[in-house]
Order: C-alpha cells, then structure tokens, then sequence
C-alpha cells in the first residue's frame, strides 16, 4: 500500500473514530514508539485536541513540528487563567493540500460558575518525516494569541439583592463599619497593644490576634486585619482605642439588617464564607466571598447572591487588557419579599426593650402574615418567638372556649369558682384565690379562674379539646422559610390530664407564634397559616381552620372583657377596641413553681403575643408591653 492509500484508509477510519468513541485508537497511533508516523492529518488533530481536553500539553507538545517548552506552558497559562481544561474540543473541518494542511476547530471552556464559552481557532499542519504535525504557533491556541499577551479572566460579582418589608422598605442596609487593624511597626509594646484591643473590643481572642501577627509574610507596614465592628460601637469606645500605638483604622460599610434584633432572628448576617458553606454551596463560590451565614440571607443566598459574571480578556504583561474576548453573563439576584412590617417591627422591639428573656409575634389576622418578630436577649439566636415552645397558661382558655361552646355553655352559663377542685385524686387552685361561689361564664373568663374552667371541662368529650385546638392551628407545622414551631396538643392520657390541658398546663405546649394564631383566628374568625414570605412564593399552607361564627363573636366579646374588667387592664388604651387573654404558666419543679407571663390579644386587623419567660403573672408583665406595643403602632 502506498502512501496515497495509506492516507486514504487513515482518513475512512479517522472518520469513524470521529463519528464514535474510540479516542483510544488515536491515542494508539502515538503511544507505543517515536516511529509511529499518522499518515493523516485528521488523526494528527483528533489526538492534539484530545490532548488538549485532557489537559496533557506534554502530548500536545510531542504533535507538533518543533517541539519546546513554550507549547506546554501557553496552554498551562490558559488552564491557570481559566481554571480549567476545556470540557470540548471539536474538529468542525480540515483541507489538505500536498504536504500541508488546515484544521478548524472549536474548543468549550465550563468556568467556575457554570458558565461556557466557545471559541474557533485554526491549527496547520505539515507532512513530515515523523508523520503529520502541528505547525505550532500563539495563534493555534487562540487567534489573538501574541508572545506578548496572556489570559485573563475576572471574576465580577453583582450587587447583592435586598430583603424587604411587604411595603419595599428594605431590611437590609448599608451600616458604616470600622476594621480594626495592627501595623506592626507602630507598636511600642506588642503585648500592651494586644491586651488594650481585647479588652476595649469584646469577643477578639488575643491569641488570635498574635497568630495573625505572626502568620508568614507579615511584614512590619502591613495592615493585619483584625476585626469589624459597628460604627456605633467603635465611637463608644474610641476615645480609649484610638491612642493605642499600632492600632489603625479603616471605615467601610457593610451590609446588616434594619435592626439588629432582625439580623439575630429574621434577616440573618452576611459574611466571609467558611470552609463548610464553600462545600456545600458548590462551585460558584470561592473563598473570600460574603455570604448569607444565618436567617433569611442563608436560606436564601443563592437567590440573592445570584452568580458572578466572568470578562475574558486578553492582557499585556503589566496586566492591561489589550484584548476583550467575552463576558460571560451570571445569573441576575432577585429580591426576597417578607410580610414584615418594618414600623411594626419596631413598636415591637421597643415594647419589649430590655425584658429578657422575652418574645412578642405580631400577625395580620385577615391573612396570617407575620409583621413583627422580637426575641430577647438579642446575642442568643435562639428564637423563642417563632421556635420556643412553652406551656401557654390561661391563654388556652380562648380554645377551651370554644369547646365548652360547641358542646352548650355560653356566655351566661352558670359556673362556680371555688378556691380549689380535684379531679383525679389531683388538686388544682386558683393562681391568686379567686373564689366566687357563683357567677356567668363570662365571669370566669374574665377573672381567669382555673376551677370554673375545670369544673366545665371534667365533662367534655375526650376529643372535643383537641378538635378545638386543630381549629385553631394546633398541630400544623409552620412553614416560615426559617425554623418554627406551632402548638401541640398531645390527647389527654386521663381526666386529670385533660383538665391540666384545659388550662393550659400539662402536655400542652405552644410557640408565641402559635399563641398570636389563636387570637388572630377570634380576631378573623378562622385560623390562617402564618406566612412571612411573598417572593419568592412558597406552596400554599394549609386550608384555614374553620371555627363557628357564633363562636368567634362570643370569643370577641369575652376577650374585650378581659381588657376592660378582667386580668388585662394592663393592656387597656382609652378608647381604642383592644381584646386580649392573660396567661400564667406554671413550669419547673419549683414549690411554688416558676411562671411564664403571657398575653395574647388583638386590635382591629394587628394580633399578637407576648410572652415573658419565667416572668411571673400574666397581666402584670405581659399585659403592659401589649400595651406598649399598640400604643407605638398605628
């Protein structure tokens, strides 16, 4: 067979290798020994390009008519540049001509962020005495590829999108910072420096800030970054920071929630990604990004990151770009719409001010949207307002209403309030010494008196209460984005039990969340999922509970009462339709036990709890931050 022949068979199975998978075919042609010769130019291409998706410059190198150094490095440069090896490599063409030929090519890069690009480029060859071999050129590896020109990609990370309130008033700000930093030339005495900056600064570890002075390649005029603080922090401490020698200062902003109540509870921080957020985000993210760390910026951080874009360039050795060969579009951030309310919000926080621990959840009855979460104290990020889950006390009672309702009482029924009743061997008392012998229904709710409501429940059904409180939301699992919890109503093991339930106590437990569902199922009519986010959507949450009309305006009528005449006084604004329902918890193993104070309430289209933990009576703790909270709001 001559070489004519020779070159024609090359070519019908380079084609079919082409067509198929058996790139291994290729690779046999030049793997075995240096007198393997390709007698095609096809075969002398598939395996160069191969080579270059593998990323093997060295076999690149060894296809070319004279072999260097330089072949390996520029696509190594490319690598570097890029990040990786093309994920495609494609003969489009080739035209022999004699002892030459053409090739067209095109190659595919995938960079970090999931973006592609596409380029052609064209690639000669020549015949020669070691077979068919790339005339190696810049140009093969781009076509505006010179010696003095290298890639360069760069990395460019759109503005992160904002988290608002449901009327567009942002949740995220952009707050004024001070980084703290040490130039280790300006310290007269290192330990003195180190001691001043952790004792004026809380949570700066001073071994830290040695390891960061003695990390590799500090040098006495750098500035070793320390820690970032508030604006306002900074200024309080200032007078006595600032004169330390070493010290220096740098002012930025950052970006935080409106109040630092929501970026502890709500909105969450952002910050430098760690190395167990790097993995599981995936990667899109490198080290050094700022991301969400907590609340609704990390539930929610890819949506308001978005992705970097990516500009690829051609630059010259002092690194000005001579040449721009594409941008590489990322994906756009998109907002997250809350049903916050940011002037409820903070009404809220300032009720509540600094009793602590303490919650108070404020929902929209008509739709359940929440409209303000507080939580205190502020530096535990446990969230007892949406996650806490406590006995609710006399609060129940609006449930256990309903339920001496569906089974006859009403507001006139008769009742007794004796100082003491048992049921089951077990004594229960009234929490102050209520005791009247006689009195309505609507009394008893007023006053809150436990022996009433027991004496009524001892006769219900043993599943009329926990049908009440499925009703009223009891039982369903909020679906808030960020983690909550709503009521439980375990089923009365025996009448003891189910009178302690009646009450509040026993196996019942309740989030404030759930509780401010409560009032805003009487406030409404019917119960509604708690929603705290608009965009993007969440699937819908369960069918609202359906308590009877006649129930709910009974409830309106009792609860009003209590505000008026009863336990809730505290909670009283002349003039103003405010209904509410104390409650004191009993909890622990204490004689006499510890209790949470409580009160729920509504006004118009605002309901709410407020819970203080282990805060004492009802309608004397609870009841005046209500207060205070309605008063601040419109």
């Amino acid at each position: 067979m001559n070489s004519k022949q020779r070159r024609t068979a090359g070519w019908v199975v380079a084609g079919v290798v082409a067509a198929g998978a058996a790139i291994a075919l290729i690779f046999a042609v030049f793997s075995s020994s240096s007198s393997s010769k390709p007698d095609d130019p096809r075969t002398t291409v598939a395996a160069f390009l191969e080579s270059w998706r593998l990323g093997q410059p060295r076999n690149m190198n060894r296809l070319v008519a004279t072999p260097a150094p330089l072949v390996a490095a520029t696509y190594q440069q490319q690598h570097d540049a890029f990040g990786d090896w093309p994920i495609k490599t494609q003969l489009r063409s080739l035209k022999a001509n004699g002892s030459r030929a053409t090739a067209k090519f095109e190659t595919t890069f995938r960079f970090q962020s999931g973006q592609r690009w596409s380029y052609r480029g064209v690639l000669a060859l020549n015949d020669t005495d070691r077979g068919w071999r790339v005339a190696w050129n810049r140009q093969a590896v781009h076509p505006l590829l010179t010696k003095l020109k290298r890639f360069q990609t760069s990395r460019v990370l759109p503005t992160r999108a904002p988290i608002l309130a449901e009327n567009d008033t942002p949740l995220t700000v952009a707050a004024p910072v001070v980084t703290i930093g040490i130039e280790p030339r300006r310290m007269s005495n290192r330990a003195a420096t180190i001691e001043s900056l952790t004792t004026l600064v809380p949570g700066v570890d001073p071994n830290a800030v040695a390891a960061k002075l003695d990390a590799p390649g500090v040098q006495p005029d750098h500035f070793v970054e320390i820690t970032t603080i508030p604006d306002a922090q900074y200024q309080s401490v200032r007078p006595q920071l600032y004169p330390v020698p070493g010290l220096v200062f740098r002012t930025n902003t950052r970006r935080e929630a409106a109040t630092p109540q929501l970026g502890v509870h709500v909105v969450g921080h952002t910050g430098p990604i760690t190395a167990e957020l790097l993995k599981e985000l995936g990667p899109s993210y490198v080290t050094g990004d700022i991301v969400g760390l907590d609340g609704l910026e990390r539930v929610y951080e890819k949506r308001l990151a978005g992705t970097a874009a990516h500009d690829v360039d051609l630059v010259s050795p002092e690194g000005v770009i001579v040449d721009h060969l594409a941008t590489l579009s990322g994906v756009a951030p998109e907002l997250v719409r809350t049903t916050l309310d940011l002037g409820t919000q903070r009404a809220a926080e300032s009720a509540v001010g600094a009793t602590s621990p303490a919650a108070l959840v404020a929902l929209r009855p008509s739709d359940g949207a929440v409209r303000a979460v507080v939580s205190t104290p502020i530096d535990q990020p446990f969230n007892r307002a949406l996650d806490g889950q406590y006995p609710p006390g006399s609060t129940f009672k609006v449930v256990t209403t309903a339920a001496l309702f569906d089974h006859g009482t009403t507001e006139d029924s008769p009742a007794t309030c004796p100082p003491t009743i048992t049921v089951g061997g077990r004594e229960f008392k009234n929490f102050e010494g209520e005791a009247e012998p006689a009195l309505p229904f609507s009394r008893a709710f007023a006053i809150s008196c436990n022996t009433a409501f027991i004496g009524l429940a001892k006769d219900l059904p043993t599943d009329a209460l926990g049908n009440a409180a499925t009703a009223f939301g009891f039982g369903t699992k909020p679906d808030l984005a960020i983690a909550a919890k709503g009521g439980s109503f375990p089923a009365p093991k025996d009448p003891t039990e189910q009178v302690a339930a009646a009450i509040g106590q026993g196996r019942v437990v309740a989030s404030p969340l759930a509780m401010a569902g409560v009032a805003s199922t009487v406030a409404n009519g019917n119960w509604h999922s708690p929603t705290l986010i608009l965009e993007p959507a969440r699937p819908s949450g369960p069918a609202p509970g359906r308590v009877p009309p006649t129930t709910t305006d009974a409830l309106r009528t009792l609860m009003t009462g209590v505000v008026q005449t009863g336990t809730g006084t505290a909670a009283a604004i002349p003039g103003q339709p405010i209904a509410g329902k104390t409650g004191t918890a009993e909890f622990g193993t204490d004689t006499p036990p510890q209790t949470h104070a409580w009160f729920i309430g509504f006004r118009n289209d605002l309901a709410f709890a407020v819970l203080v933990e282990g805060g004492g009576v009802g309608g004397r703790v609870a009841a005046p931050i209500a207060r205070n909270f309605l008063a601040a709001t419109p």
